[in-house]
C-alpha cells in the first residue's frame, strides 16, 4: 500500500513542465527563428547579389559592344567627317572659354586626343554637362517632364548616371551606332525608381546602378600625385603591380587615349598649359549656365591627366554604401569617382563592379 501510494505522488510531482523547462523550450525556439531568419535574409541577399551580378555583366557586354564600334568608327574613313570638322574649332573653343591665346598654340596631335575625348564624352554620357543632345532626346519621351534628364529628382540624383547609361545603350542611334531597343531588358533588371519617367538599370535590391565614363579619381584621388592601388583596388581586380624598374612607366599612369604620352609631353613643352584642361583640382570645372541655348559653354574637363580608367559601372551591394560621390557630382569630383575617403571606408568592400570578380570582370 505504501509502495503505490508513493508512485502516485511521484507521478503528480511530475505533471506539466517547470518554469525553468519552459524557459529552456523558448530560448531554444527563439534561436531556431533567429537562425531560420538569418538564413532566409542570406539567401535572399545571395539571390540579390546573383542578380546584380547578372545585370551588371549584361549591361557591360552591350556598352563594351558600343565602345569597339564607337572605336572602329574613328578608326575609319568615316571619322574623317567627325574629327577634321572639329580640328578647326577646338583650339577657339579652348580659347574662348578659358581665355587664353596660347591654346592655338597646341600641336595637332594634341587637339586631335582631346577631340576624341570629346566625342567619347557626348557618345557615353554620365551627368548633364556631357551631352546637351542626348538631354533632349531624353525629355522629347512621352511622359518625361522637362528638366528631368540631368535633374535631381526625387532621390537627389542616385539614378541619373544610369537614365544616361540606359537611354544610350537602348533607345539612342548617336554617331549612327545603333541602339539594342529596349526589349532587351526585363523588369527586374530596369525600373523608373524615381518617377521622373525615366528608366534606370537597378541591382538586385532594386537601387540605382552608377556609371562613370572616367574614373580616374579612383587611381588618383588627389588628382596628380601617387597612383592609389589600394583604392582603386576595391573597384577594380587584378590591377597590375608596381613596376619594379624605375624606368618602366607604371602602367596606371598610362591614358588609354594617348598610350605615347603626347599630353604629357605637350604639356611640359606648353608650360603646363594642357594640365588647366585636365582635372587636378578640388572641383570639376562645369559651368552652372551651360544650357541647350548655350552650347558654346561645353565641354566639361577630361579626367586626371596620364591615369588609367575604363567606364565603371558598380553597385553598392547590400549595405547600400557606394563609397564614391555620386557620377553628377562635379563639385567633388564625383563625375570621376571620387572616393568618399582615403583609404575607402569599410562599406565599399561588398560594391559589385564590372571590373571585379563578383561580376565576372577583369
Amino acid at each position: 500500500m505504501r509502495r503505490l501510494e508513493t508512485h502516485q505522488d511521484i507521478r503528480a510531482r511530475r505533471d506539466g513542465f517547470t518554469i525553468v523547462e519552459l524557459l529552456m523550450v523558448v530560448a531554444i525556439l527563439l534561436f531556431l527563428i533567429a537562425t531560420s531568419a538569418f538564413v532566409v535574409r542570406n539567401i535572399g541577399n545571395k539571390a540579390r547579389e546573383k542578380a546584380t551580378m547578372a545585370n551588371i555583366i549584361k549591361v557591360n557586354g552591350l556598352l563594351s559592344q558600343r565602345i569597339q564600334a564607337f572605336q572602329k568608327l574613328l578608326e575609319s574613313k568615316r571619322s574623317d567627317k567627325l574629327i577634321q570638322p572639329r580640328l578647326s574649332s577646338k583650339r577657339g573653343q579652348l580659347v574662348s572659354e578659358l581665355g587664353n591665346k596660347k591654346y592655338y598654340s597646341l600641336t595637332d596631335p594634341v587637339i586631335e586626343i582631346l577631340v576624341r575625348k570629346d566625342l567619347f564624352r557626348e557618345s557615353f554620357p554620365q551627368f548633364i554637362g556631357d551631352n546637351v543632345t542626348v538631354n533632349s532626346a531624353m525629355e522629347a519621351q512621352p511622359g518625361v517632364a522637362s528638366g528631368a534628364a540631368g535633374g535631381l529628382g526625387s532621390d537627389g540624383g542616385l539614378s541619373i548616371s544610369s537614365e544616361y547609361l540606359y537611354f544610350i545603350l537602348t533607345q539612342y542611334n548617336g554617331l549612327g551606332i545603333a541602339p539594342v531597343g529596349e526589349d532587351a531588358f526585363n523588369a527586374s533588371e530596369v525600373a523608373d525608381t524615381d518617377g521622373d519617367g525615366l528608366k534606370e538599370f537597378v541591382d538586385g535590391w532594386g537601387r540605382p546602378l552608377r556609371f562613370y565614363h572616367w574614373p580616374s579619381r579612383l587611381f588618383r584621388p588627389y588628382g596628380v600625385g601617387t597612383i592609389r592601388r589600394d583604392v582603386a583596388g576595391a573597384f577594380f581586380d587584378g590591377l597590375p603591380p608596381v613596376p619594379t624598374s624605375a624606368s618602366e612607366r607604371d602602367p596606371l599612369a598610362v591614358d588609354p587615349d594617348d598610350p605615347l604620352g603626347r599630353l604629357a609631353n605637350e604639356n611640359s613643352r606648353s608650360n603646363g598649359l594642357v594640365q588647366t584642361l585636365f582635372n587636378d583640382s578640388a572641383s570639376y570645372y562645369y559651368d552652372t549656365t551651360f544650357t541647350a541655348a548655350l552650347p558654346s559653354l561645353f565641354p566639361c574637363e577630361y579626367g586626371v591627366l596620364d591615369t588609367y580608367s575604363l567606364p565603371l559601372i558598380v553597385s553598392a551591394g547590400e549595405d547600400g554604401i557606394l563609397g564614391l560621390y555620386e557620377p553628377h557630382d562635379y563639385t567633388n569630383n564625383g563625375v570621376l569617382a571620387q572616393p568618399t575617403a582615403v583609404p575607402p571606408v569599410e562599406g565599399v568592400f561588398d560594391n559589385i563592379t564590372n571590373h571585379n570578380q563578383r561580376a565576372g570582370g577583369r
